[in-house]
């Protein structure tokens, strides 16, 4: 066998020619020969033409004689090594001068087979002996090729090459008068997989014609090897839901439009690829009191920007969304080696939006240690039924030591790994002060922990207050913590809370931060998963350290500097291009008007831009001033009540007017003067009936300085809605706010059901009358159940039931311990006519005197329905009593 690249400039084994260049490589039987292309050469970089194809470059032409002898040219082919599969079969019946009449007429049924194969990303070309039937035409060809042909050009009997061919051809026909040559297809699969005579295990001197037979013999059940599997996945969605031990809903996760596609071939004899494509992830936090109701989701604010769609066009193909993360992967063949070869990796993630508040941060890593502790607790509880599961903790700590020794992890080697530059906002905000109906709802309250500190789910509760006072623990071994139920009792210890409050609101409070995380790119990389999670760990941590500038310069404390700049950027670069865009479309329009146009839009844009930065910073600075104030006036309760009341910036940020920032402000001012004169009053008392003569005089200290303090507060408030105003006012004249539709939430928090929360299956209508019931007398009670009837809807807590019209207004107002009997009758109307109707019997008269309270009802199934529903709340009224 002999092999020579097309472009002949391999120099070969001497063949017995005088030219080695011409007459290629010797390949014996059972030899292995490297190949290499020299690609700079092959394209033709220095002979000034063009660059040849892959398709060009990778072939090979082989023979089973000197090339450029008469029986080389006779027996040579061109197979191609870009596509793995290509096939060329070589007939040693065309070498008349070497082996003469009687062994080419012999050598009629038996063919030698090259095909092309991988070894993992290296192309591999292996030949072997397959058995052909000989047929009538190939005969007769046969008779007339050996009477025209000349026997002059036949070489010296005494030259190597003569030699190796005649002994290679005797031993061929005696393997073919035993009938120990493969057929086609089983040679064919031999040495595509590397099998029989190709494995690396294999008796190549005695057992070769053996694993022919069994090849033979089993090749009616083995699958082709061209068989590749193909799978593909879509699905519309994954929600989760996470529920901690109050029991509360915390978090809700979804994941849209997600695709898996692979293609492989059970022996990776062949290349894979799989994609998988997640269209939209997005975290809801559920707390209550949320600063930010969408913890994570793609921001597509950035998406936009960098499409650069125009704002008069609006091109459906333009608009669609990217998908938050798309990982595609393509596997090589299987390598000898055992090393996992990948040929390209590519990671492309889209640009984040992240907005958290560290109550979420706590109440979510809580949730996770307790799942964590519960599963551990599992695995080695004696009487539990999870002794089968495995211990987590264990199998993470030997793999944490077998990654730091370095052994026990699989070798892979890229030949391409990208990953994508992305993009994070990130905006950050302390914790926002609970109601005394959302805490009773989240467990029991600071006080009830230094009680009774073993209370199961009490600091679920606790944790926003404690957020909220700066008592954070950082560096104990478990992450980020709370000091939950601290009070201060000394002056210094009031001191030093007021510090920790004011420090965790300055340096934990930052709006829309720009990280930017440059993208990786990996070559012809071998690394062990562990040694690429530390490279890729320590190149995005490096990342993080150089966007901390960043990162302090987007602090509200400071006024979020670098978003102004930024902005202020955005709108000088509007200023330049916009008309530079113009001036081209009326060049190709032959119109002026959008020259005119573009500087319309440059200036709107670069004013648009100022004002709007500029009244946001100011926003930033005086808001962050007022909170910090509020803290120095001493009353907690002042301080939570106005952490409750601001919610125009984080409800109405880009939808308030300049009108409405004013109307607001003005109200915020004279509730600032308000507040300090009653406090005078107020707080004095209050310490009195707490502590006697000692809280009377507390309560006058704190009265004079809320009189300093808090209309100076009112006064801030007052200037930041107005500068929120302001802002919004410009943005809205751009015809968008600054948030879009991805900071709702994609559904209402989660219903729990009865005076021991229990979980049920999720439904959209018992969600949203729980959050209705919220936002009515009814809350702080546990949600019972609730009933639409038209016109009006019934909410029922497992105290009381209320009857609300369709416009909200409150109707009827019932505990279940003052009803007596719930009965359906007929009721007269006034026209002679009867209609159904619900009569609540009461224990006592109300204060009007009536001792039956009426329900009317429409239908008859209505009626039925309400009264088994207020049944079931006097049930649990009586259950618990």
């Amino acid at each position: 066998m002999s092999a020579s690249p097309m472009p002949d400039r391999q120099a070969g084994t001497d063949l017995g020619g005088s030219n080695n260049d011409q007459n290629g490589d010797l390949i014996l039987p059972n030899e292995e020969v490297p190949f290499a292309l020299d690609v700079p050469f092959r394209q033709g970089k220095y002979a000034h033409r063009r660059a040849a194809t892959m398709r060009e470059l990778l072939r090979l032409r082989v023979g089973l004689a000197p090339l450029f002898s008469r029986d080389g040219v006779e027996s040579t082919k061109v197979i191609g090594l870009s596509s793995v599969g290509n096939t060329v079969r070589l007939s040693p019946s065309r070498l008349l001068i070497n082996l003469g009449d009687e062994l080419t007429t012999s050598l009629l049924g038996v063919r030698v087979l090259g095909i092309v194969c991988t070894d993992g990303p290296t192309r591999v070309l292996r030949f072997c002996l397959m058995e052909k039937e000989v047929s009538t035409s190939g005969a007769i060809g046969n008779v007339v090729r050996l009477h025209v042909s000349s026997p002059s050009a036949k070489p010296a009997q005494s030259s190597g090459i003569h030699r190796i061919i005649q002994d290679a051809a005797r031993k061929s026909i005696r393997l073919l008068e035993m009938h120990r040559l493969p057929s086609e297809l089983v040679a064919r699969r031999e040495a595509f997989y590397g099998e029989g005579l190709f494995s690396p295990h294999a008796d190549r001197d005695n057992g070769e014609t053996e694993s022919c037979q069994s090849d033979v013999r089993n090749s009616n059940s083995k699958k082709d090897f061209e068989d590749t599997y193909s799978i593909s996945a879509s699905f519309r969605g994954f929600l989760f839901s996470i529920v901690d031990s109050a029991p509360s809903e915390i978090a809700v996760a979804f994941l849209r439009d997600v695709s898996v596609q692979a293609k492989y071939n059970s022996c990776m004899a062949m290349e894979s690829a799989g994609v998988v494509s997640i269209g939209w992830l997005q975290i809801d936090n559920h707390c209550p009191s949320a600063i930010f109701p969408v913890a994570l989701c793609p921001d597509e604010k950035s998406d936009d920007n960098d499409n650069e769609v125009a704002s008069d066009t609006k091109d459906e193909a333009a608009t669609d969304a990217k998908p938050f993360l798309s990982l595609g992967m393509v596997f090589a063949p299987q390598h000898s080696s055992g090393i996992s070869c990948l040929r390209s990796v590519t990671i492309k993630p889209s640009n984040i939006a992240i907005a958290i508040d560290l109550a979420f941060v706590m109440r979510v890593q809580r949730f996770l240690l307790g799942l964590q502790e519960y599963f551990h607790d599992s695995a080695y509880g004696g009487d539990s039924d999870w002794d089968v599961f495995p211990d987590l903790v264990k199998l993470f700590e030997e793999r944490a030591g077998s990654t730091a020794a370095g052994v026990g992890s699989r070798k892979l080697y890229f030949e391409g790994l990208t990953i994508l530059p992305c993009n994070v906002s990130l905006s950050v905000a302390p914790a926002r002060a609970l109601t005394p109906q959302q805490a009773s709802l989240e467990g029991a309250d600071a006080a009830a922990i230094i009680k009774k500190p073993s209370l199961e789910g009490a600091d679920a509760a606790a944790i926003h207050a404690a957020v909220r006072k700066g008592d954070l623990l950082i560096g104990d071994g478990s992450g980020l913590d709370v000091k939950v139920g601290s009070t201060n009792r000394t002056a210094l210890a009031v001191i030093r809370g007021v510090f920790k409050s004011i420090l965790v609101d300055a340096l934990l409070k930052c709006d829309g931060a720009s990280l930017d995380f440059a993208g990786v790119a990996l070559r012809n990389h071998f690394s062990t998963g562990p040694q690429l999670c530390t490279y890729l760990t320590a190149h995005y941590l490096t990342l993080l350290r150089n966007n901390i500038p960043a990162l302090l310069g987007s602090l509200a404390f400071f006024g979020n500097p670098v978003g102004l700049i930024r902005g202020l950027g955005d709108g000088v670069s509007d200023f330049v291009n916009e008309p530079v865009k113009g001036f081209k479309r009326s060049v190709e329009e032959l119109d002026p008007s959008f020259v005119m146009d573009g500087v319309a839009r440059g200036t709107g844009s670069l004013a648009r831009h100022t004002v709007g930065g500029i009244a946001d910073s100011a926003s930033l600075l005086t808001e962050t001033f007022s909170k910090n104030m509020a803290v120095l006036t001493l009353d907690r309760r002042y301080a939570q009540r106005r952490d409750r009341a601001v919610q125009l910036r984080a409800a109405e940020r880009g939808k308030t007017t300049f009108v409405e920032g004013i109307e607001s402000g003005v109200l915020k001012l004279l509730r600032g003067v308000v507040e300090g004169v009653s406090g005078v009053i107020r707080a004095p008392i209050r310490g009195a009936e707490k502590r006697g003569v000692q809280g009377f005089a507390k309560g006058v200290g704190k009265g004079l300085l809320g009189l300093l303090v808090k209309p100076v507060i009112g006064l801030s408030d007052a200037a930041t809605d107005v500068m929120i105003g302001v802002k919004g006012s410009v943005e809205r004249t751009s015809g968008g706010a600054e948030y879009g539709v991805y900071r709702e939430q994609l559904r209402p928090r989660r219903a729990l059901y009865g005076r021991d929360r229990s979980l049920r299956q999720y439904q959209l209508a018992d969600a949203t009358a729980a959050l209705l019931m919220t936002r009515t007398r009814l809350a702080g009670e546990e949600y019972l159940s609730h009933f639409d009837m038209g016109s009006r809807v019934a909410l029922l807590s497992v105290k009381r039931f209320l009857l609300l019209s369709d416009e909200g207004k409150e109707l009827l107002m019932v505990k279940f311990k003052q009803m007596k009997n719930v009965e359906i009758r007929q009721v007269p109307k006034p026209d002679g006519h009867a209609e159904w109707g619900v009569l609540i019997f009461l224990r006592s008269p109300r204060k009007n005197g009536s001792e039956i309270e009426v329900i009317n009802c429409e239908e008859e199934a209505t009626a039925i329905e309400l009264c088994t529903q207020m049944k079931r709340g006097m049930h649990v009224v009586v259950n618990d009593s």
